[in-house]
């Protein structure tokens, strides 16, 4: 293995599924902390539960950059497949997350206010 091999032709790039990718994560992370303050949810990861725990602003920025180092890791090495791969799968997982979350919006608005 040559030095510097794994970084060679590196270049970074955007693709719109990135750019998806980023944005969903992005709403899933607004809505999470929406419905911890509210309190009708809970953060199952325990992780992310002992940093929002700490601070809702450590949550989000947590979360955010998270998923932001290793989507920059995948855009810098774009011209692997499973780089590609990645950020599509990541992109619908997030995009699915996204529905779920809406899903439960309009649960919790058909059933406001929660205790009447």
């Amino acid at each position: 293995m040559q030095v510097g091999s794994w970084t060679q032709g590196a270049s970074f790039y955007m693709s719109p599924a990135s750019v998806a990718l980023l944005m969903l994560n992005l709403l899933d992370g607004l809505f999470t902390l929406l419905f911890l303050q509210l309190g009708v949810a809970e953060e199952l990861n325990p992780v992310m539960r002992v940093a929002y725990e700490h601070s809702p602003l450590l949550f989000m920025f947590s979360k955010l950059l998270i998923v932001n180092a290793g989507l920059c890791l995948l855009c810098l090495h774009r011209k692997l497949k499973a780089s590609r791969l990645a950020i599509r799968a990541g992109a619908v997982v997030y995009a699915i997350i996204v529905v779920y979350h809406l899903a439960f919006l309009a649960h919790l608005v058909s059933h406001w206010p929660f205790g009447a």
